[in-house]
């Protein structure tokens, strides 16, 4: 699909990280890190969900009258929390009327994290009490129906996303990834009291404003936040702190500015693939220089250069090439971005060569397999991977989603 020409203009972002490259240039090249590149949360991109995916959740946490909620043994979920079946706007005139809160989980199809906080989290009766007695419970798929206008309304960034709203509407705090039972009720008795995470990062720095991690971390939260110019403010410090990447905090920090804002936010992706560009050159042994080649894929397809951006994942392969994590990320980035899935399912097979045991791995064949036309290879391959994680209700939920993708 084409994109309508842009007159090059340099953004906020883009600024900041030019002053970067000045500085750095006058102390020299920063510190190498090996770390592996990836993060628990996962970030969000224009995949959309397939139609034969199955509900995520069971709007009851009952059957038959009984109190059974968990996960059953064909992968179905009977959730703890009485999921509120309306759009949002029915829900805040629900919550007015009862005096409540609006708690809502933002997730995806596709999204590990949001599968664990399904199958741990809100089948913990503990939460589902907690929610019950305070807040009126959506989910919302991110991908579907009235998600991708709440995902721009609030702003999300990354998922899975909590919001905690007022019945007006009003955000009161967010948290962000997989959260277990018995953390998640105490940071909701503190969203629900007017405490937030970000809250108390900003505490935290304004205690020891000479911590540049915690300025790091407070950076963060508001990027997710989407508060640009709080996020930019605390990140200039940052840099300024960590020149050299000697924290591995300024790469980080290039890479947040390139991803949320430039390519998000403000939807240019030629400038976030310079961002990026830079981050490589500058920091090349930084995780975020590997991860990068993944979101320059991606700025890539939204440019309709789906060639440009199988070049950049090959080359993410190429720094590592045993590494099977990358083989899954360019899976994930093909089959979550609908490009080129044939190459690809080539990178996931050799993944598989190297570690057939890999269930991940297998799952993504299926999904990739399926993508291009092979169901019953498709099926195959969902099996091996619930047969290899035998425990895992997602899995087991896919079998059957291929199963009648096939008729079998």
């Amino acid at each position: 699909m084409s994109r309508p020409h842009r007159v090059f203009r340099p953004t906020r972002s883009l600024q900041l990280l030019a002053a970067l490259a000045l500085m750095s240039s006058l102390l020299g090249c920063g510190t190498e890190e090996h770390e592996p590149p990836r993060g628990p949360v996962f970030e969000f991109g224009p995949a959309p969900a397939s139609p034969t995916a199955p509900t995520q959740h069971l709007l009851t946490n009952s059957i038959d009258g009984a109190a059974v909620t968990g996960i059953r043994d064909d992968g179905s979920i009977v959730s703890a929390v009485e999921w509120f079946d309306g759009g949002l706007e029915q829900a805040l005139a629900a919550a007015k009327a009862q005096a409540k809160l609006v708690f809502v989980d933002v997730g995806a199809y596709w999204c590990p994290p949001c599968h664990e906080l399904d199958e741990k989290t809100f089948t913990d009766p503990r939460v589902g009490e907690w929610l019950a007695k305070h807040a009126i419970a959506v989910h919302v798929d991110a991908e579907k129906g009235e998600g991708p206008d709440l995902v721009e309304r609030y702003h999300v960034q990354a998922y899975p996303t909590l919001l905690m709203l007022e019945a007006t509407g009003i955000e009161k705090g967010r948290l962000v990834d997989f959260i277990e039972p018995d953390a998640l009720v105490p940071k909701l008795e503190e969203l629900a009291a007017g405490g937030n995470v970000l809250a108390e990062l900003e505490a935290a720095v304004e205690a020891a404003p000479a911590d540049v991690e915690a300025r790091y971390r407070l950076g963060h939260a508001y990027v997710l936040a989407a508060r640009q110019s709080d996020a930019e403010r605390v990140y200039a410090g940052v840099i300024a702190d960590d020149i050299d990447n000697a924290k591995g905090l300024t790469s980080k920090v290039i890479y947040d500015l390139a991803m949320f804002f430039t390519m998000k936010l403000e939807d240019d992706p030629e400038t976030a693939i310079l961002q990026l560009q830079a981050l490589q050159s500058k920091f090349p042994d930084s995780p975020e220089a590997t991860k990068a080649y993944r979101m320059i894929g991606r700025a890539y397809c939204q440019l309709g250069k789906p060639d440009e951006a199988v070049a950049a994942l090959e080359a993410m392969l190429a720094t590592d090439p045993e590494d099977v994590e990358l083989a899954a990320s360019f899976g994930w980035f093909a089959f979550r971005e609908k490009c080129r899935p044939d190459a690809g399912l080539a990178a996931v097979l050799a993944g598989i060569g190297r570690a057939p045991d890999n269930a991940e791995l297998r799952y993504l064949e299926a999904e990739l397999r399926e993508l291009v036309g092979e169901p019953e290879a498709a099926l195959v391959a969902i099996r091996k991977a619930s047969e290899l994680e035998p425990d895992s209700a997602y899995y087991k939920r896919q079998v059957r989603r291929f199963e009648a993708l096939t008729g079998d």
